[in-house]
C-alpha cells in the first residue's frame, strides 16, 4: 500500500505543467492526486488489528505463594487467550525485575508495567489506599470480596484514587491478618517491649511503636538472615511469605493476630500509561482479566490460610491465634486503641465512614 501510494504521488508530481491546459489545472490534479493517495492509504491500513504487545508483570517473595503463583498463571492465561495473541505476558519472579519496597516508583516511571505491591506502600501518597492500612480496617475472608472485591464502591475509589498517581488497580488480594515470628513467645502486648521486629510499612511499624517495641524495615527476602542472625527477634509479615520462605526454621512462635493489626492486602497495580496505550478492546481484556484472576486467586489464599497455620505446627512451630472474648485478644484491642483513633483523625471523615461502613 505504502509502495503504491509513493508511486501515485510521483506520477502526478513528474508530469510538467505543458501537460495540462494551464497551470491551475497542474496544481488541481496535484491536491487530488494527493487526496486519492491519502484516502487510500487510510481506508486501506488495518487499525493495528495486528499489532502485537508485550506486558511486563513482576512479583516479590516466595514464588509458591498463592498471591504470586494463583494470580500470574490466571492473569496471564486468560489475558493471552482473550487478546487471541496480541498481548504476551512476560513474569518476573522473587523480586528478580522490582523489589517489594520499589515496587510504587518503578510502577510509576514505567520501569515495570504490572506488579504485585502490599497496598501499605502506597499509604502516604494515595488516601484512600491510607485508610485501608489501619487497625481499623479488618474485613474478614466472609467479606472481602463484598467489601473491595471488583466492582465494589471501595475498590473503585481505591482505583480513582490511584488513577491520580499514574497507576491502576487490577487487583486487590486478601492475604489474611498478618502473622508475628518469633524466637520467643510473643502473646500479649508487654511481651513486644524492647523487641526489635521487622515491619514492611508504616502500619506495621507504628503497631511494633505503640506495643513499646523497635521497628525494623527488611525485605521480605531478608527476613530469614535477620532472624537467624538475631538482627531482630520477631517479624511481622503475611503468612503464605513466612512459609514459602521456611522462617519456621530460624523462628519457633508463631502468633496470628486475627485483625488486630489490620489485614494483610496485596494487590496488582498497573502503569496507567501502559494500560492506555493499548487499544480499548485490549484494555478491556486487561481490566477484566485482572478482576477475574483477582477473585480465583483469594479464593485460593482464603483456602489456604488455615491450612498453612497447621502447617507451621507441622514444622514445630508454636501457633497462637488471638480469639475474640480472650484477655489476650482484649489486651491488644486496649494497647492500640490510642493509635485507631490517631489513623482516624488522618483522614476525612466521608472516607472513614465508607471504609467502616463497608465492611458491615
Amino acid at each position: 500500500m505504502c509502495r503504491f501510494v509513493l508511486r501515485h504521488l510521483s506520477d502526478v508530481v513528474s508530469r510538467r505543467p505543458g501537460n495540462f491546459p494551464g497551470s491551475l489545472l497542474s496544481l488541481q490534479s496535484l491536491g487530488k492526486g494527493i487526496g486519492i493517495a491519502i484516502t487510500l492509504a487510510v481506508l486501506g491500513t488495518p487499525a493495528h488489528a495486528d499489532e502485537t504487545h508485550t506486558l511486563r508483570l513482576s512479583s516479590w517473595g516466595a514464588p509458591t505463594a498463592p498471591q504470586v503463583s494463583e494470580f500470574t498463571a490466571a492473569f496471564k492465561t486468560e489475558v493471552e487467550k482473550a487478546s487471541g495473541g496480541r498481548i504476551s505476558v512476560q513474569t518476573f519472579p522473587a523480586g528478580s525485575l522490582v523489589n517489594e519496597r520499589a515496587v510504587p516508583s518503578a510502577v510509576q516511571s514505567g520501569v515495570v508495567d504490572i506488579s504485585l505491591t502490599t497496598m501499605g506502600s502506597w499509604a502516604s501518597i494515595v488516601p484512600t489506599a491510607g485508610a485501608l492500612n489501619t487497625v481499623f480496617f479488618r474485613p474478614t475472608e466472609k467479606n472481602f470480596d463484598k467489601v473491595i472485591g471488583p466492582g465494589t464502591p471501595l475498590f473503585k475509589a481505591l482505583d480513582d484514587d490511584m488513577a491520580q498517581h499514574g497507576t491502576r488497580l487490577l487487583a486487590a488480594l486478601y492475604n489474611g491478618p498478618v502473622v508475628v515470628v518469633s524466637k520467643m513467645p510473643l502473646k500479649v502486648p508487654a511481651d513486644f517491649k524492647g523487641k526489635t521486629v521487622r515491619v514492611f510499612d508504616r502500619l506495621t511499624a507504628e503497631i511494633v511503636q505503640s506495643l513499646k517495641g523497635a521497628p525494623s524495615t527488611i525485605e521480605v527476602a531478608d527476613v530469614y538472615p535477620a532472624l537467624q542472625r538475631g538482627a531482630v527477634q520477631a517479624a511481622i509479615g503475611g503468612l503464605e511469605g513466612a512459609i514459602g520462605l521456611k522462617e519456621y526454621e530460624v523462628g519457633k512462635y508463631l502468633l496470628a493476630t486475627n485483625g488486630q493489626f489490620g489485614l494483610l492486602m496485596t494487590g496488582y497495580v498497573m502503569n496507567k500509561k501502559s494500560l492506555d496505550a493499548l487499544p480499548p478492546d485490549l484494555q478491556k481484556i486487561v481490566l477484566e482479566s485482572g478482576y477475574k484472576a483477582s477473585r480465583e486467586t483469594t479464593i485460593a489464599m482464603i483456602a489456604a490460610y488455615e491450612k498453612e497455620l497447621h502447617q507451621m505446627e507441622e514444622h514445630g512451630m508454636t501457633v497462637t491465634t488471638l480469639q475474640p472474648g480472650t484477655p489476650e485478644y482484649q489486651g491488644f484491642t486496649d494497647a492500640l486503641a490510642s493509635l485507631a483513633k490517631t489513623q482516624e483523625a488522618r483522614f476525612p471523615a466521608e472516607l472513614v465512614r465508607q471504609v467502616l461502613d463497608a465492611q458491615h
